[in-house]
C-alpha cells in the first residue's frame, strides 16, 4: 500500500543483479516468481529506497537528474518508476 508520508526500500527476498555496463538490472522476486529486466532508472530508484521517507527519496532522485531532463520530468519519471516498482513488489512500505 503506498503513502506519501512512509519509508519505502527494496523488498527484503527480492534480489538484484546489476549490469553497470548495460545500464540496466534484473530483480528476481520469489515471492511471485519473476525476473524483471530493470531500466537504469528503475534501477537508481531502487537504490535509493533504503528506508527513507518518500519525499526524500523522490527529492534526491529529481536533484540527481533535473539537469539532464528538468524537474518536471525528472518528477514525472520518478512518480511513474516508484508506482511500478511498487506494483510488481521490487520496492516495499518499511517499518
Amino acid at each position: 500500500m503506498f503513502s506519501r508520508n512512509g519509508c519505502y526500500a527494496k523488498t527484503p527476498d527480492v534480489v538484484l543483479r546489476p549490469f553497470a555496463e548495460w545500464g540496466h538490472a534484473y530483480a528476481f522476486t520469489p515471492s511471485e516468481p519473476d525476473i524483471i529486466d530493470l531500466n537504469a532508472t528503475a534501477f537508481f530508484i531502487v537504490e535509493l529506497c533504503d528506508g527513507r521517507p518518500y519525499a526524500q527519496i523522490e527529492n534526491d532522485y529529481v536533484a540527481a537528474v533535473e539537469s539532464k531532463v528538468g524537474s518536471n520530468k525528472a518528477r514525472e519519471q520518478f512518480q511513474t518508476g516508484f508506482a511500478q516498482l511498487l506494483e510488481r513488489n521490487i520496492i516495499s512500505a518499511s517499518d
